[in-house]
């Protein structure tokens, strides 16, 4: 049985997905490889047929719903849904670009779905948004799984890698992992640390350049490798995510499989990672006073922090590994193979 996802690389929790998951079915014996394509394909996937070099391969094809039509051959194919764009929840933070672009990609996903032999949603609640929007009831739910290995609290130094990212050492340490977008929240960190005085500090990375916000207490740091990442999550004393729609929540997973607390939003799927006063807190969405309230809570209270983070590796770990993630995947394909 043979693996071979292809997609439209995308610089974000997707790709880190992808790669994450076809390493993970190698090592549990399953031959797999990943084919992105440009970024420009994201916009007409019908391209993919003439860059497709790997056609008509006695694989199975795992693709984005966004795109996968376009890889669909004579072989069974598995689509993902990532996360419904078209929630109408999420509409009002949408820029009109973003609009217009979501509409082509409403036709994009009909077809993915049309074409797919097998649906897959990472949440519930993208299940639920997923039959909601296009009326489509026939997918399953495989959860995420992080790699709880890797992701793991480290034994570092606070002042050496303080040093090493350019970060104070004596601040209560905030962090924020993701694109800077209004859909991750991104527009709301300022205003949110305009109202936390100068013994807090909010650090930023993201897959994207030319977006970062540096301000009197926020560092952009840019893209980090994995390694320096996972120590930064141990760094950091609050993983702060003021999203607004996920169809998981990656990275939130990320920073509970290194023990840390999480302020998030009420929203999406992060009640299904999170629970809330257990291991963080969830606020309204947009509601900066109950972020900026339930921060300085937990940064009043080490002990707190370090029940909630333990609370969540154990989720991780019990929930949400990437090993258990890895061999739903591997019953799946079994089946269509």
């Amino acid at each position: 049985m043979d693996v071979l996802f292809k997609q439209v690389r995308g610089y974000s929790g997707t790709d880190v997905w992808t790669d994450t998951l076809s390493s993970s079915l190698q090592k549990h014996g399953v031959a797999s490889q990943v084919s992105y394509f440009p970024s420009y394909v994201g916009y007409i996937p019908y391209l993919a047929k003439l860059l497709d070099k790997s056609r008509d391969s006695s694989s199975i094809v795992h693709g984005n719903t966004w795109n996968a039509f376009a890889f669909k051959d004579s072989n069974p194919m598995v689509a993902t849904e990532h996360h419904v764009v078209h929630d109408s929840k999420f509409e009002p933070y949408k820029t009109l670009a973003q609009k217009m672009y979501h509409k082509i990609i409403y036709q994009y996903e009909s077809k993915s779905l049309e074409m797919a032999d097998c649906v897959i949603c990472v949440s519930e609640y993208t299940k639920d948004r997923l039959e909601q929007v296009f009326e489509y009831s026939d997918a399953q739910v495989i959860y995420n799984g992080v790699d709880e290995e890797t992701f793991q609290p480290q034994y570092i130094t606070r002042e050496f890698f303080c040093k090493r990212f350019g970060i104070p050492d004596n601040k209560t340490i905030l962090l924020f992992v993701g694109n800077p977008t209004n859909r991750k929240g991104a527009d709301l960190l300022p205003k949110i640390m305009r109202q936390l005085d100068d013994s807090f500090i909010l650090i930023m990375t993201s897959g994207l350049r030319g977006n970062e916000i540096d301000t009197r207490n926020i560092k952009s740091i840019g893209r980090l490798p994995v390694q320096d990442l996972v120590n930064l999550y141990t760094l950091s004393d609050i993983f702060l995510f003021p999203t607004r729609l996920e169809g998981f929540g990656l990275v939130v997973a990320e920073a509970m499989a290194c023990e840390k607390p999480v302020v998030s939003t009420n929203c999406s799927a992060i009640p299904e990672l999170v629970h809330h006063d257990k291991g963080g807190f969830l606020c309204d969405m947009d509601n900066v006073k109950q972020f900026v309230t339930s921060v300085q809570y937990l940064s009043d209270d080490i002990i707190e922090r370090e029940r909630m983070g333990h609370y969540n590796r154990c989720q991780i770990i019990n929930n949400f590994s990437l090993n258990i993630m890895t061999k739903r995947y591997i019953q799946l394909y079994s089946k269509l193979a």
